[in-house]
């Protein structure tokens, strides 16, 4: 930067803070935060979201500001680092780097790291850290082979990290979520013997005591996750039952159109068919909501994310759905899927949703 840029730069930074003494507006911490960030002073840009977001708390605009500071700040370290191993690897720098990935949500790049530093080292830290991010992949994507690798690297971690509780924490946290209470209360028990007297400890190895029995095992409980993709302590949506009267009549007006065989609307354990009567509605709606439980659970299979739309072809016609987290909209219909399919699905989600009293 030339004298000129610097001399203008330090100029705009004193009138902003100069504003925000006069005026401690939200427009202008979001300026000094701004100039700071220009300047390349990450962390002083961070200090002024912070004390601005103490003042204006939860203010949108000064809340985005400072999630892409801390991202840029992440940028900024995670190149330093990978430069810094690259000149001269050492145990401290793959484990800083490992852990900024993982704060910025970049789950497999930190297992990467991690394992890199193991296979140069064979360090316990290393093997700690793998499974930690593996456990974060398992949490989110909700695959079974995750959450056995998981555990898998949480073996190896304990073995090479004798009477440190860290491993045994992080699977009592698997195990807890997972609802294998039966393993939960050994794992607390044994943390009991490195940390005698802990109240929490003692408080948890009660209720898990008195607690039901839960999965029996792991691997049954990873099947049911993957199956289900829900973990024990998810928070239940609340979901009512779609209004009928508000339905209704969409779902009549889409299935007198030419080629289509039924349509159906789907929240919670409700489901609305119009096409199909008496049995076969019951059989229709009971067959598309084991399609998209499957394709979900086959999604988490294949680590694809979410489904969010499903299309099976063949000599009975097409069925197009359309799912989100808690139901699904789904047309059976004769000839090949166009925008009005599409658009017809989406818009009857976005009515469900929106329904007052209804479905949420």
């Amino acid at each position: 930067m030339s004298i000129a840029r610097k001399w203008m730069s330090l100029t705009r930074l004193k009138k902003a803070r100069r504003y925000l003494a006069e005026d401690p507006s939200v427009a202008n911490y979001l300026a000094l935060a701004n100039e700071h960030a220009r300047r390349d002073e990450m962390l002083d840009a961070a200090r002024v979201c912070e004390e601005g977001l103490s003042v204006y708390g939860g203010n949108g605009e000064l809340t985005r500001l400072a999630t892409r500071v801390r991202q840029l700040s992440l940028e900024d370290r995670t190149r330093q680092l990978s430069r810094e191993l690259r000149e001269a690897p050492r145990p401290a720098l793959y484990k800083e780097l490992a852990e900024v990935h993982l704060e910025a949500g970049r789950i497999e790049r930190a297992e990467e790291c991690a394992a890199e530093w193991f296979k140069a080292t064979e360090d316990g830290e290393a093997q700690l850290l793998c499974a930690r991010a593996r456990l974060e992949r398992f949490f989110t994507d909700r695959r079974r082979e995750d959450g056995r690798v998981a555990a898998q690297l949480l073996d190896s971690a304990e073995r090479l990290l004798p009477r440190d509780p860290r491993p045994l924490n992080l699977r009592l946290s698997l195990t807890l979520r997972l609802g294998v209470y039966g393993e939960a209360r050994s794992l607390v028990s044994r943390l009991l013997e490195l940390q005698p007297g802990d109240p929490q400890l003692e408080a948890r190895f009660r209720s898990l005591s008195s607690a039901p029995g839960g999965h029996g095992d792991l691997e049954k409980a990873l099947r049911e996750v993957e199956r289900t993709g829900a973990l024990v302590d998810d928070q239940p949506e609340r979901v009512s039952a779609p209004n009928s009267r508000s339905i209704r009549p969409r779902l009549k007006e889409l299935a007198t159109h030419a080629g289509v065989r039924a349509v159906m609307f789907e929240r919670g354990s409700t489901a609305l068919v119009q096409g199909p009567k008496g049995p076969t509605a019951e059989r229709t709606a009971r067959c598309v909501r084991e399609v998209v439980n499957h394709s979900r659970t086959a999604a988490r299979r294949l680590g694809l994310g979410q489904a969010f739309e499903i299309e099976v072809e063949g000599d009975f016609g097409c069925l197009l759905v359309a799912p989100d987290e808690i139901g699904s909209a789904s047309m059976w219909f004769q000839g090949s899927v166009d925008d009005w399919h599409r658009r017809s699905l989406h818009e009857l989600m976005g009515a469900g949703a929106s329904l007052p009293g209804g479905a949420s």
